[in-house]
């Protein structure tokens, strides 16, 4: 199983609910190009980990750390 990384868990959640980075950055309060660093792996951490969760629909210490199995809130 290959490791899954912020980068990838912001974007697979992102295009799993149908969000676009725009709207994504305008929900959280970043800059589209924040979430395009993000991404992109070229930014590895954020301030913004709770607001991205919550918008993404998922656990912070999923989007952190892939850790936890159930990466989406009941």
């Amino acid at each position: 199983m290959t490791r899954s990384t912020l980068a990838s868990r912001i974007k697979e959640r992102r295009k799993t609910l149908g969000i676009t980075q725009t709207s994504l950055a305008e929900s959280v309060g970043m800059r589209q190009q924040s979430i395009q660093y993000l991404e992109s792996g070229r930014a590895t951490r954020t301030s913004f980990i709770l607001e991205l969760a919550k918008v993404l629909q998922c656990e912070p210490d999923w989007l952190l750390k892939g850790e936890n199995p159930e990466q989406q809130k009941a």
